[in-house]
């Protein structure tokens, strides 16, 4: 029997159990939108210090000012866990003042998850290992041996024999920190926990905020329909694994790619596995889905504006704010007539030679400002003659 080594698998979008939806936006309130930050706490703190959200010891300052940041916090660069606690205190302190802090969930975030780790930097694992690290290696060591023996018995086949050349490869594919990882992020742990009730869309005013967009598939639905049809799928994701791992049908470091290919293997699948059967279909797989829709980035303005504009009127906003799309070169870009901005200017410089920049809207203005101190102004509306 060849063993296989089940890594972090392949997945799209992402999903919540709960939604608080923020209050619609009121004349003379001022909005932040920052796009991905992919683990810079060091850019993510310089342009919300530009934007005066915060002081130099990374604290509240915005009053009742609403910050929107729309995903993609994980991945490829090296400081996830402080952009994650930095957020999430970040929250607590502006609710406290008045404001509000809404962190919407990005296809990087889904990734990580349903267990796709495909672009996480290795170094991340390093700084999440403790002193029991290698205890709880041996564990996951242990249960790896206990699965395959199990589906040895399942297939009616000899079990493997394991030695000190398996466990090591073992022990490499999965470093010091791996374990706790996963189970910081999963439906219980410190990240986890935090990242299923947060939404994929927010509606503030006339304003749809977004990590990627959405497409003509989502025609007709609202964002509260968008929020919930994710949030179940996460839930279905969350109980599926912890059945199918409790009866060792997968490995403790599989995720969903795994689960579902034991499941379209079975002939009559419990009913806790029933919600795998519309998998292909869920939004958090899907390209044309709410995390990973690029129409705004790159359809054609001329033969798709009035897609777009259908699109945009039937979910109740004037525009769409979204990222997941770097922008070249390197600011804040106005699409569609101004119906579609796109925020995403590679704040983790490093990988993607961008800048931190945010949108910033008030008085009907919409401007684009820049850590660097740049800033440009993208939009102004005419407001109504205050009453």
């Amino acid at each position: 029997m060849r063993l296989r080594f089940v890594q972090p698998l392949v997945l799209t979008l992402v999903v919540i159990l709960a939604v608080a939806a923020p209050s619609a936006a009121v004349a003379g309130e001022r909005i932040v939108a920052v796009g991905d930050v992919h683990g810079s706490y060091q850019g993510l703190t310089s342009i919300l210090q530009r934007a005066e959200l915060i002081d130099g010891d990374n604290h509240w300052i915005g009053g009742d000012a609403t910050l929107v940041q729309t995903g993609d916090l994980f991945d490829r660069g090296l400081q996830v866990p402080e952009v994650l606690d930095f957020l999430m205190g970040l929250q607590d302190e502006a609710t406290a003042a008045g404001g509000k802090v809404v962190v919407l969930l990005g296809n990087h975030e889904g990734m990580n998850l349903i267990g796709f780790f495909r672009d996480v930097n290795p170094d991340v694992y390093a700084s999440f290992a403790d002193a029991k690290s290698e205890k709880r290696r041996k564990k996951g060591f242990r249960d790896f041996k206990s699965y395959w023996h199990a589906h040895a018995a399942a297939e009616g086949l000899q079990p493997p024999k394991f030695n000190d050349e398996i466990e090591a490869n073992w022990m490499a594919a999965y470093p010091p920190g791996f374990i706790e990882y996963m189970e910081a992020l999963g439906p219980e742990g410190r990240y986890g926990k935090w990242l299923r009730t947060l939404p994929v869309a927010v509606l503030i005013g006339d304003v749809l905020f977004v990590h990627g967009g959405v497409g003509p598939e989502l025609r007709g639905m609202t964002v509260e329909e968008i929020n919930l049809k994710v949030a179940r799928e996460l839930a279905v994701f969350d109980e599926a694994r912890a059945y199918m791992v409790k009866q060792r049908l997968i490995p403790t470091t599989a995720g969903l790619n795994s689960m579902v290919a034991e499941y379209r293997k079975m002939e009559n699948p419990k009913p806790v596995l029933a919600g795998l059967a519309d998998v292909d279909q869920w939004f958090i797989r899907w390209e044309h889905g709410p995390l990973w829709f690029r129409g705004g980035a790159r359809w054609d303005e001329e033969t798709q504006g009035a897609e777009m504009a259908e699109i945009l009127d039937g979910i109740g906003a004037l525009r769409v704010v979204g990222g997941h799309t770097v922008q070249h070169p390197r600011r804040i870009q106005v699409r569609f007539d101004g119906r579609v901005i796109l925020i995403d200017t590679g704040m983790l410089t490093s990988h993607y030679d961008g800048r931190p920049s945010a949108l910033v809207i008030e008085d009907g203005t919409y401007k684009a400002i820049y850590a660097d101190g740049g800033e440009d102004v993208l939009l102004e509306e005419a407001l109504p003659d205050a009453a």
